[in-house]
């Protein structure tokens, strides 16, 4: 359908009318104009101001946005490493942790920082031992805990995909400019900040 102004204006005199009994109407209507773009439909700008948002809207929006991305590169790199190395995303996570500590992880301390239950990471382990990528051994300092390392084809195998894998995501983000890559990731970075530090003040309280 096309832009009417007029019709715009008839919904801007609606929306004065209901405000003002509350005292809210703005001492200054900015003008129309009639060149804004929304999803594809002309929007005046002046009613985009006025348009009150939802509580929570704006989060939601964001979280959806963010499982849609996740879920656009989870699947083409797990489809690309199933395909290439025979490796899930999961078990390439668990190899590029051990790939960072030389010395092992316990079996605890790598479900931390996977952000995974033990179960889970208990059956990637397995999966790991039986490709021969891994090795586990009883903890010398704790005989209840086990160990995990890469092993030697491991870290051979964990080298490939590392490769891969990058020139995969440098592939994907390709019309995506150095600067919005740095803007996103300074925002994103800014977010996981508040919110553990959020998550940290909710513990205290318990």
């Amino acid at each position: 359908m096309p832009f009417d102004p007029q019709d715009v204006r008839i919904r801007r005199l609606d929306y004065d009318s209901q405000i003002v009994n509350r005292s809210e109407r703005p001492a200054i209507i900015p003008p129309i104009d009639e060149t804004s773009v929304l999803d594809g439909h002309a929007m005046p700008a002046a009613l985009k101001e006025n348009i009150v948002p939802v509580p929570g809207q704006i989060e939601t929006r964001l979280w959806l946005q963010l499982l849609s991305l996740h879920g656009e590169l989870f699947a083409s790199l797990n489809s690309m490493l199933n395909a290439e190395f025979g490796l899930s995303l999961a078990k390439f996570d668990v190899l590029a942790q051990l790939d960072r500590y030389s010395d092992g992880l316990a079996l605890g301390q790598l479900s931390q920082n996977l952000k995974v239950t033990g179960g889970n990471v208990s059956g990637l382990v397995q999966r790991l031992l039986a490709d021969d990528l891994i090795s586990r051994e009883m903890s010398s300092e704790d005989r209840r805990s086990f160990i995990v390392r890469l092993t030697p084809k491991g870290e051979a195998l964990f080298r490939k995909a590392a490769d891969v894998h990058k020139k995969h995501l440098g592939k994907r983000l390709e019309n995506v400019s150095a600067r919005e890559l740095d803007g996103a990731l300074s925002v994103l970075k800014s977010l996981s900040s508040k919110l553990h530090t959020e998550s940290k003040k909710q513990s205290r309280k318990r």
